[in-house]
């Protein structure tokens, strides 16, 4: 339960530890608030903790953290504060996605290669944009630019989220990505984690190609470190990475190769999944050994949504923020190549994810705008959320699977994932009620960042016909 904290002396012990950033001129152009104290009233708070909206609420920051919550009647504004009136939106925790990339997947007409473009000023900006306070990486394909990337947001030099930065693919032989090193045995496996470590990395990620053996060292090695795995598998199927002792899995049961029939160890199955209801036994079964070895589960409705033709229709503003050379590869190659035989799938996906969670299951949300090149950050974060109440959730438990359910997942869950006393004011103004339509959270009027306010509009103005460009 929330404790209603006042008084100056509650205040201070909120308080410390906290350090104020000085942020580089590029970066000041889209703060409207950067006060050491500031009061929200009159708003709709998401209480993601105790699972309900509360109305006309109050919350009191001071130096970028949460000092006071509860009812605007009972919460006495300070003296000297920065008030913004928050009567008719909806105040939510900052976002905290999981499957996130700085990089743009790009190809030819007959898709005969693969490259990915690093897009380090145009994503870390569209994430904070689109309300992600923090992000996991989930792979990156140039880890000293996504390294190197984290470290100047921290300093305030650049605009984007606070970042977990996730080393390079743990990755077996037959990669189809240039930029991916293939890893010869388990250890090698465990060299690899150790370097990156020392690099600066701050979680894995196993891919495609991997073998059990090499995953296992990956994963003791990282755990022995105090870190964490994650994997978007294939040759490894779920039964065997939970038995393995894996941290977490993508796609939610999307990329699960256990069901295909005659599958060979360590080998990736060729083909299409088999299509598995979600009420057989094999899906049950393995729900309950993932929940059971307390495996969580990434949601990336979005990506799997745009390879189908479950939803054509884009929102403007995607094409408008994409460079020219991207909007046209986007429409001549990527939007030609939507399959209709994904639309039976993708809909029992996400029955799967909601009986995951209905059986006890953590699930998170991330974007990974990879796929077929409409899911761009920010945008495609916004979307991903938004079909998590497609799949069978409340607007509420969205919010909760895309704040909260991060946090817990990234172990930062007594600092940052919802708005209560002695976590870091990540938060997120919306014009709108959430509580009745969850496609009010495209509707960002500030995103907060350890108190300091971010304008949401001017933020997403500043990409517009710059996406895939940088």
């Amino acid at each position: 339960m929330r404790k209603l904290l006042s008084g100056f002396c509650c205040l201070v012990l909120c308080c410390q530890g906290f350090s104020q950033i000085s942020y580089a001129p590029g970066v000041k152009k889209f703060i409207d608030y950067d006060t050491s104290l500031v009061v929200f009233t009159h708003c709709k708070l998401a209480d993601v903790a105790g699972m309900k909206f509360q109305d006309d609420q109050t919350v009191i920051v001071r130096n970028g953290m949460i000092a006071a919550v509860g009812d605007s009647k009972k919460v006495a504004v300070p003296p000297g504060a920065a008030v913004i009136d928050l009567t008719g939106k909806t105040l939510l925790p900052g976002f905290v996605l999981l499957h996130e990339h700085m990089y743009y997947s790009a190809y030819p007409e007959d898709f005969s290669y693969l490259h990915c473009k690093q897009l380090p000023i145009t994503f870390p900006r569209m994430y904070l944009a689109c309300g992600a306070t923090t992000i996991r990486t989930a792979g990156c394909l140039e880890p000293y630019s996504d390294l190197n990337l984290k470290r100047d947001i921290d300093r305030g030099k650049i605009l984007g989220p606070a970042m977990d930065v996730t080393a390079p693919y743990l990755e077996g032989k037959g990669t189809v990505f240039p930029q991916m090193h293939e890893l010869s045995g388990p250890a090698e496996s465990k060299a690899f984690v150790d370097f990156w470590v020392s690099q600066g990395a701050t979680s894995f990620k196993a891919y495609n190609y991997l073998d059990k053996a090499t995953l296992k060292a990956a994963i003791d090695e990282a755990h022995v470190k105090g870190l964490k795995v994650t994997g978007h598998l294939c040759s490894v199927t779920y039964r065997e990475a939970a038995e393995l002792g894996i941290d977490q899995l993508e796609h939610g049961f999307f990329a699960a190769t256990d069901f295909f029939p005659n599958k060979k160890e360590n080998a990736c199955p060729a083909g299409s999944a088999p299509f598995t209801p979600v009420d057989s036994k094999g899906v049950k079964d393995l729900t309950a050994l993932l929940i059971s070895k307390k495996v969580i589960l990434t949601s990336t409705l979005a990506v799997l949504v745009n390879l189908s033709t479950l939803d054509t229709v884009l929102r403007p503003e995607i094409l408008e923020a994409m460079a020219p050379d991207t909007r046209s590869m986007y429409l001549n190659v990527y939007n030609k190549r939507r399959s209709p035989a994904l639309n039976k799938m993708l809909l029992e996906e996400m029955k799967m994810e909601k009986a995951f969670v209905d059986a006890g299951g953590l699930l998170t949300v991330g974007t990974d705008p990879t796929g077929n090149g409409s899911v761009l950050a920010g945008y495609g974060s916004q979307q991903s959320i938004e079909l998590l109440v497609q799949a069978g959730f409340t607007p509420l438990e969205a919010v909760r699977i895309a704040t909260l359910n991060g946090a817990r997942a990234l172990g930062l869950e007594s600092r940052i994932g919802s708005i209560e006393v002695g976590k870091a004011a990540d938060l997120v103004v919306i014009n709108g009620d959430v509580s009745q339509h969850i496609q009010n959270i495209r509707n960002i009027v500030w995103v907060f960042k350890k108190g300091v306010g971010f304008n949401s509009q001017k933020i997403f103005a500043s990409v517009k016909g710059e996406v895939g460009k940088y």
